[in-house]
């Protein structure tokens, strides 16, 4: 058995293009998969077989801190308040992206980019066009992917001395099958 993983490219706009790489790694025929439902999912997108995860795997993924007018850019840890934050838009995004590429075709990647602002316990998620998306397939997967927002308890991030924080975490995010 082969084992596939949803591949999400870590892209800044502040100051160029970074290149860690954020995965969710799937085994097939693991625990809490069996191999029926990893037999029903073959022609979906990885990115569609087993939920999302905010997991840095080789790289040094970081997430544009905004306080203010100050910007920065800090190591996601899973149990920090960046990812706390974060967190709840993923499982709504993972369903409006799979739901896309059952009813269209997909191009072979999309960017989304999760906000969050932990003040005001707001995280969203919204399909971003880039310059090599693909022409035919990407402005109507966009449009279909739209912007996904979630909820969570609001809580002040300590790590801004001036202004309310906002999360600015930006992926590519691997469609094919």
């Amino acid at each position: 058995m082969r084992s596939l993983a949803v591949t999400w490219l870590v892209v800044s706009s502040c100051g160029g293009r970074a290149t860690p790489v954020v995965a969710a790694p799937t085994t097939p025929g693991s625990a809490d998969v069996d191999a029926s439902a990893h037999a029903a999912r073959r022609d979906e997108p990885v990115a569609c077989a087993r939920p999302w995860q905010l997991e840095a795997a080789g790289g040094d993924s970081r997430v544009v801190v905004v306080c203010g007018k100050e910007v920065q850019r800090q190591s996601l840890d899973q149990s920090s308040e960046m990812a706390r934050a974060l967190f709840p838009a993923l499982d709504p995004a993972q369903e409006r992206v799979c739901e896309c590429t059952r009813r269209m075709h997909a191009p072979p990647f999309i960017d989304l980019v999760f906000t969050a602002k932990p003040d005001e316990g707001r995280v969203t998620a919204q399909a971003s066009a880039e310059d090599d998306l693909d022409p035919e397939l990407g402005p109507p997967f966009l449009a279909c992917v739209g912007t996904v927002a979630a909820s969570f308890a609001p809580t002040p991030f300590t790590g801004c001395s001036v202004g309310k924080a906002s999360f600015v975490y930006p992926v590519r995010l691997e469609l094919e099958p």
